[in-house]
């Protein structure tokens, strides 16, 4: 099943009515008697369905199958960063992928397999000891529709995330780098955001149940721009050589901490000269 923009808000829709059913209740209390991580954090049955309720009545984003495929990839050599609630683009919301990247398709930590769509999140707490619940939006391979999963805490401390690194990851470790990723992406110049409204059908039996239509934020990947050929500086280069994608801090003086910054993939050197490798690369130019 693909989830396209101007299907999110029905989907939305859908799952909020299950998760505030009395079967979405059983199928909370099930889970917090069953696992032992919720069981770890105290976490009741009630907190569970309230934690959903609160992310699922959030901002709409879609991420475009480009979009998504890069913060798949880029998500995979973020560092780990102390978060803060503005580092998240809503303090509560729902993403859906339109074309769910590659590694989030496969095996979970069970054996089973799924497909991840996408997660609703809610911020619990802001500063120092701050988190966000993240509950994926999965479809399993015999399954025709997605489903929700069980919420998971991503504590904004960096210390507070250690130990999950230390253990094999499974298909929910990376939607959250995937997610992580996609939120610092949107914000950055190489992201379009455009306001999708859902369509007039969708509005129609939306509004039959009682549910008022929001509109979608699509975020597309834009073509990047392409720096100085040149280089920095007064120093002067002899050979085109390629740049790959990568991560790099930026301060940001408002609010007095770094951030991670993506630089997209680009050939640096003068226009003309031979190419170190070799390789011809085709470079989108704006």
């Amino acid at each position: 099943m693909q989830v396209r923009a101007v299907d999110l808000p029905e989907l939305r829709a859908t799952l909020r009515s299950f998760a505030a059913s009395v079967e979405g209740a059983e199928y909370w209390e099930d889970h917090a008697a069953t696992v032992d991580y919720y069981q770890t954090l105290k976490v009741d049955g009630a907190d569970l369905r309230a934690i959903v309720l609160d992310a699922l009545d959030g901002d709409l984003f879609a991420v475009s199958g480009p979009m998504g495929e890069l913060a798949a990839t880029a998500g995979g050599s973020l560092e780990l960063f102390d978060m803060e609630a503005q580092d998240v683009p809503s303090l509560t919301g729902v993403l859906a992928f339109e074309a769910p990247p590659a590694l989030l398709q496969g095996a979970d930590w069970d054996g089973s397999l799924m497909t991840l769509h996408g997660a609703a999140w809610a911020v619990r707490e802001a500063g120092e000891g701050g988190c966000v619940w993240i509950t994926p939006i999965a479809q399993p391979s015999d399954s025709t529709e997605p489903l929700l999963g069980g919420p998971r805490l991503l504590p904004f401390s960096m210390a507070d995330q250690a130990p999950a690194m230390t253990r094999e990851k499974n298909l929910f470790d990376f939607l959250v780098t995937t997610l992580r990723a996609a939120w610092l992406l949107m914000v950055q110049p190489l992201a379009d955001c455009s306001e999708v409204p859902p369509s007039r059908a969708i509005r129609k039996r939306l509004r039959r149940i009682n549910n008022e239509p929001a509109s979608v934020r699509l975020i597309d990947l834009r073509r990047p721009k392409i720096g100085n050929a040149h280089g920095s500086g007064n120093r002067d280069y002899h050979y085109q050589w390629i740049v790959r994608g990568h991560w790099r801090q930026q301060w940001y003086p408002v609010r007095q901490v770094h951030r991670p910054v993506w630089i997209a993939p680009h050939v640096k050197g003068p226009e003309g000269a031979p190419l170190l490798g070799g390789e011809k690369v085709n470079v989108w130019r704006r």
